[in-house]
């Protein structure tokens, strides 16, 4: 702090060092201030900022450690999740000539599918017009892997199933198809000279992208992986969900073929398609009974 001034007129200063010494600490407390301040600004710009791609718990913790290595691009055991819309083309085509209300009801649907990935603790990859990209292990690791994946997509089906029995909905006439995959991925914080977004990449992004669209195929609204069953066979409760083994395939473009697996809820919520209606359809699949190393006749 610079002062200056007039002095008395026998020479000396009006104002002594000891005057001073009180404006002084007063102005480092202000400093003090201001830089807390501005921390804590930034912190809330940072929590604004990452708000669009991860859950609060998964902010705090980012926020807690150094904010570049945070973000920093990593090899994980990955879980991801692909979300599609069934009957955007349909609609699409009804409100050919009125698109906002389209705009409207697919806003509420991906909002239906951002909010069941992030109330997870999932963060969103990207949203690709009527199609949501989730994925879980990176930034922070997860205990039971692919468990909270799968919890999400239950619950965005069971939305989408309650707002399809509206018929004035900004959802009705909307389902939804989700696959999921488990695996080693590369995920991060990707930056260009234009834009910085937040990425996953690697072979079961892929693989879940096609388990998406099996879904079209199998006519199921969940397709998973066996790495992703193995999952839930150890740690779902039978209220939360089931599985139904569906086939061994070898998509296009791949050379490794997966299991793929028909995520359920209970059967309290899917009173459609029962236990027993499940059991028998695994029968076909199961090993057939031995005696003394053959296979008796007619089996």
């Amino acid at each position: 702090m610079y002062v200056s001034g007039k002095g008395a007129r026998d020479g000396g200063m009006i104002l002594s060092e000891a005057d001073l010494a009180s404006d002084v600490r007063f102005t480092e407390l202000v400093a003090q201030f201001i830089g807390s301040a501005r921390q804590v600004r930034v912190l809330q710009e940072t929590k604004t900022r990452l708000s669009s791609f991860f859950s609060p718990k998964v902010i705090d913790s980012l926020t807690a450690r150094d904010g570049d290595d945070a973000l920093s691009p990593a090899e994980r055991n990955i879980t991801v999740l692909f979300c599609d819309i069934r009957g955007f083309s349909k609609k699409a085509e009804q409100l050919q000539h009125d698109l906002l209300p389209l705009l409207r009801s697919v806003r509420a649907a991906l909002g239906v599918m951002v909010s069941g990935i992030l109330e997870r603790d999932g963060a969103i990859a990207d949203l690709q017009g009527d199609a949501a990209l989730g994925f879980w292990g990176w930034p922070v690791a997860l205990e039971y892997g692919p468990v909270p994946a799968c919890r999400a997509a239950l619950k965005i089906c069971e939305e989408f199933r309650r707002a399809a029995d509206q018929p004035d909905g900004l959802l009705h006439g909307f389902s939804v198809g989700i696959g999921i995959a488990h695996g080693r991925a590369v995920a991060g914080q990707i930056v260009t000279d234009q834009q910085s977004k937040i990425g996953v990449f690697g072979p079961v992004v892929n693989q879940g992208a096609r388990l998406e669209g099996m879904t079209r195929q199998f006519d199921v609204s969940i397709c998973i992986d066996g790495p992703t069953a193995e999952f839930v066979d150890r740690y779902f409760l039978s209220s939360e969900g089931r599985l139904r083994p569906l086939a061994r395939v070898r998509p296009k473009g791949m050379v490794t073929p997966i299991d793929v697996f028909n995520l359920l809820p209970a059967e309290q919520d899917h009173s459609e398609l029962s236990q027993r209606m499940v059991t028998d359809h695994e029968a076909p699949l199961r090993p057939s009974p031995r005696v003394n190393g053959r296979t008796p006749p007619g089996c």
